[in-house]
């Protein structure tokens, strides 16, 4: 017997997509409306094992008609999103984040949106609110279980089925508790280490029909700890870890209370209506929200997140009357399948296409190489908790200059590397990433940064350069009495010259979409020297005052890179900065040419 329509359910994706729509749109308000997916995910798993389970019971499953009733739910309004995002994406986003579009689309074509979500998550990738298809990552895992989880079923007799949901549910809430610590984006990305959220609801369809004593105290824990989940949670938790077992449970426990007052309440006419266009809600409401950013070209402020949200809504609600409704019934799979892959061909375009409306001359300056490749990635600099010891990042030629600082100290590397083509001197590269040269807790760091640059120090104290240039992305919030422990441990050590290298400007956006964007609206090239879209002056400024009261040289990168408020914006062809912060190989060249005599390099 095919199982009974709950409205309930559909509630409970109304509440799950709400959650997740105003976390993306008004983060502070909600700020773990991220868990939202989560109580996706135990619904699918509970209504797909029902599904299957009943058919198999009746003896009428098909595989194949299971997948065509599957596509025929997904891919109607998912083509319409992909081909939308993609051809915005063609008119609004400058080369590299065109190519991660493309990539996207076409791994969404083929079921497997988190995997590359996935091979993407690196230090030097583009920022993951520029991705208008990173909400799909989800989509990615739910389908991967519509593909494997039926046959599974399928295969098993039927009072073998309980066992392996068990076993299937233990073995990958294991999995994601061992390796989400070191491992987070693959235990966040990862079906196997998702797929316990999945069994959880799998589970609750072989439990037996509860007593009303249980369900209503039940349902009123499940909605509590739910609600507690999107109010107590950040984004900067680890996550999913432990911490997901709290909105998994709560979900689990309202499923499973049937006809109690919270599932009645959640079965109310407005929740039921959002309940059924949740699945475009949750398609539109990503791209809505990135390309709006970009094509204002600023972050989105309460006013325009509810304007992002009518919008979302409008789409929704016209997609699900005008595409989706009609063809979940009517749809025929070839014209479907042919659809999708003209929504992965287009993707491929986009991924292998220059953007179609910026000249070449834009073109090559926003493609400039960008120089990380003379980094030394994982030795001389280390990511995300990497360890590491610098052994091999200095070099024996005298004078020896010694460049101490996070990822924006790297990037000064292709400088140091011209300028020693022509002048006689060492250079060793200490640097990790997000952490500034300091060692005692701060804002800017964290127990792993106080570790490696107490370990810093002591490599210091080994190679005993002759000058040490200390450079970060410093901001305002950075004191005397958190860097002078670091000026005190260097002379302590014996270093004869200490230097500040301030920061560099701070490209709202970054700087390759402000040159596109202006581009877009002047028709064009972004002037050489340009106040709009860089910050403000006030960390080059602080930090300034704190070389001076700790007696140490202070140099302004800024100075060298900007005239008042104008800063540089591109040179001999070639973008400053590949991004917010990082300078190019040409930016890195030219900063340290301009303040090589600073540097004591003669």
């Amino acid at each position: 017997m095919k199982p009974a329509y709950r409205p309930d359910i559909d509630g409970l994706r109304a509440v799950a997509v709400s959650a997740v729509i105003l976390f993306h749109a008004f983060p502070e308000a909600l700020p773990g409306g991220f868990v939202g997916v989560d109580i996706f995910f135990v619904i699918s798993g509970y209504l797909i094992t029902g599904i299957v389970r009943s058919e198999l019971h009746d003896k009428t499953f098909s595989i194949a008609t299971f997948y065509e009733r599957r596509i025929r739910r997904i891919f109607p309004a998912l083509i319409i999103v992909l081909m939308a995002t993609e051809f915005a994406g063609l008119h609004l986003l400058p080369p590299d984040e065109l190519h991660s579009l493309g990539k996207n689309a076409v791994a969404s074509a083929l079921f497997s949106a988190n995997l590359m979500l996935l091979s993407e998550v690196n230090y030097f990738d583009i920022s993951a609110h520029s991705k208008p298809l990173l909400h799909l990552w989800s989509l990615g895992i739910e389908e991967q279980f519509y593909l494997l989880w039926p046959l599974i079923l399928w295969a098993l007799p039927h009072r073998k089925m309980p066992v392996a949901v068990g076993i299937a549910l233990i073995a990958s809430f294991a999995l994601n508790l061992t390796l989400v610590r070191d491992y987070q984006a693959a235990t966040f990305y990862l079906p196997f280490t998702r797929a316990w959220e999945l069994m959880a609801g799998a589970l609750l369809t072989f439990l037996p029909s509860q007593p009303r004593a249980i369900r209503e105290p039940a349902a009123i824990v499940g909605l509590v700890a739910i609600e507690a989940s999107f109010f107590l949670f950040t984004d900067k938790m680890t996550f999913p870890g432990w911490a997901a077992a709290l909105p998994v449970t709560g979900a689990l426990l309202v499923i499973m209370s049937e006809r109690a007052f919270v599932n009645r309440f959640l079965s109310l006419r407005l929740f039921v209506g959002v309940g059924l266009v949740s699945y475009s809600l949750y398609l539109w409401h990503w791209p809505v929200l990135v390309f709006l950013q970009v094509y204002l070209f600023r972050p989105l402020n309460d006013t325009l997140g509810l304007v992002a949200i009518v919008l979302t809504s409008a789409l929704s609600v016209l997609t699900f009357f005008a595409v989706e409704r009609p063809l979940r019934r009517r749809a025929t799979i070839l014209p479907t399948g042919a659809a999708m892959a003209a929504a992965g061909l287009f993707g491929l375009y986009a991924a292998v296409a220059k953007a179609p409306d910026l000249p070449d001359e834009l073109q090559a300056m926003i493609s400039a190489p960008d120089g990380v490749s003379t980094w030394r990635v994982h030795e001389c600099i280390l990511l995300d908790g990497e360890d590491g010891d610098f052994r091999n990042c200095s070099e024996s030629k005298r004078p020896l200059i010694a460049i101490w600082g996070d990822s924006t100290a790297s990037a000064l590397v292709p400088g140091f590397r011209k300028l020693q083509q022509d002048r006689e001197f060492g250079f060793a590269q200490l640097s990790v990433s997000s952490c500034h040269p300091l060692l005692v807790p701060a804002h800017s760091a964290s127990e792993y940064c106080l570790k490696k640059n107490s370990e810093i120090v002591r490599r210091i104290s080994e190679i005993k350069p002759d000058v040490v240039v200390l450079h970060a992305i410093w901001d305002v919030n950075d004191r005397i009495g958190t860097t002078r422990p670091t000026i005190d441990a260097l002379r302590a050590a014996g270093v004869p010259r200490i230097i500040i290298l301030g920061p560099v400007p701070v490209w709202r956006g970054g700087l390759p979409n402000a040159a596109v964007d202006y581009f877009r609206r002047s028709g064009e090239i972004i002037p050489e020297r340009i106040s709009q879209f860089v910050d403000g002056d006030a960390g080059d400024k602080a930090m300034s005052a704190i070389a001076a009261e700790l007696g140490v040289q202070y140099v302004s990168a800024r100075n060298a890179l900007c005239l008042g408020n104008k800063c540089l914006t591109h040179v001999n062809g070639a973008i400053m900065a590949r991004d917010i912060i990082h300078l190019t190989k040409a930016g890195s060249e030219f900063l340290i040419g301009q303040i090589a005599p600073q540097l004591g390099i003669e």
